[in-house]
């Protein structure tokens, strides 16, 4: 969870389609007794939110405050 951060352009595959979007938010999702970290992110070029799995992600831009 501490290689992204809310901002970030990150990138990823969704079958065989490229989507690249921003880190909106970052928690963890709990399933079963199991806690994975997730991601809230604004997809570009489509205009919609989604949740994906930060293992799935691909960091781009890194935000620099």
């Amino acid at each position: 969870m501490h290689k992204f951060v809310v901002g970030d352009l990150v990138n990823w595959k969704k079958l065989v389609e490229d989507k690249t979007g921003i880190i909106l938010k970052i928690f963890t999702k709990e399933s079963g007794d199991r806690e994975f970290p997730c991601a809230e992110v604004y997809v570009m070029g489509e205009d919609i939110r989604t949740e994906i799995l930060l293992t799935n992600l691909t960091n781009v831009s890194r935000v620099t405050y």
